[in-house]
């Protein structure tokens, strides 16, 4: 096992690999991207363009873009390493605090919504959202998974697991 100080020195938070097998981590106290040099250990911060966003987790496409969920600011945002740029997008609501980010095998963005109490399926192909409010308050979704037509989500808050079958919601 090899330790390795964290950039800025404070609050890696999410983790996730591209297909290409690099890996990315979030700062949710430092608010930005990091790539990790797999041979060396560093880690390259990559400054997202929202300051102080709160990042929270973060999930790659199958394209290698990285998808950020983002606390403070109620966004996903979209940074695509290769050049370098970004996109974000508002959550629907009037006070989203985005928490967990998962994207499934069709490039879909799913987000937890702890202001909404609300799972958001964002399109990157048209830009929209679908919400799927919660049938419970304080649902609290931390981390967020699933497998080919299906995406599960774990309760946090509310002692029980929710799947979505995808295969059924087109």
């Amino acid at each position: 096992m090899k330790l390795f100080e964290a950039p800025e020195g404070r609050g890696p938070y999410g983790i996730a690999a591209t297909p290409d097998g690099e890996v990315y981590f979030v700062s949710l106290a430092g608010s930005y991207l990091a790539r990790i040099d797999r041979d060396g250990g560093e880690a390259e911060v990559i400054e997202p363009p929202t300051k102080n966003q709160g990042a929270r987790r973060v999930w790659s496409d199958s394209q290698g873009r990285l998808w950020i969920s983002e606390w403070n600011s109620g966004q996903v945002s979209m940074c695509d390493p290769r050049d370098r740029s970004w996109n974000a997008w508002r959550v629907p609501g009037d006070n989203p605090r985005v928490y967990a980010v998962y994207v499934d095998e069709r490039d879909v963005v799913w987000l937890s919504d702890f202001g909404g109490n609300a799972i958001h399926a964002f399109d990157p192909r048209t830009e929209k959202f679908t919400t799927f409010p919660k049938s419970q308050e304080g649902a609290d979704v931390r981390q967020i998974n699933g497998r080919k037509g299906e995406v599960w989500l774990p309760e946090s808050g509310a002692d029980r697991l929710v799947v979505i079958r995808t295969d059924r919601t087109e």
